[in-house]
Formats: structure tokens, sequence, C-alpha cells
């Protein structure tokens, strides 16, 4: 079991990215929304995964789950 302070594993992030890309997926999200998924979220989510793993130890205890992108510059998402 990792200890608390382990940076978590961005690879469902970007298993989630790579989906998003797939024709698969565009060709559902044009079916149900009628427009292609620009895939702007799945972006921020591996964005703020990543620099979360990039931080030092001591500011990992913060919840990877918490973290909302553009709280590291001082707003509020």
């Amino acid at each position: 079991m990792d200890p608390p302070s382990a940076a978590p594993s961005c690879t469902r992030f970007a298993d989630a990215l790579y989906f998003c890309y797939s024709p698969v997926w565009q060709v559902t999200e044009l079916y149900r929304q009628g427009r292609l998924d620009d895939c702007k979220g799945k972006w921020g989510e591996l964005y703020d995964c990543l620099s979360l793993r990039a931080r030092p130890n001591p500011e990992l205890q913060v919840s990877p789950a918490c973290v909302h992108r553009g709280a590291s510059q001082g707003r509020i998402a």
C-alpha cells in the first residue's frame, strides 16, 4: 500500500484523455450532443495531476480530488 504522501498515478487521466480522442467517443458525442468533444476537461484533469506530482513532498498532503484547475493561481474553481 502506498504511503499517504505518495504522488498519485496519472495513468487514469492519460487513459481518459486518450479515449476522449477516439472515434468511438467522438461519434457518440456527435450523436448525443450534436457536436464533437474538445476534451478540454480531460486535458485539465491530466494537467492538474501532473502538476500535483511535480510538487515537493510536503505539498502532496492535498488530495488530488480537491485540486481544481486554477486553484494554484489563487482562483477558486
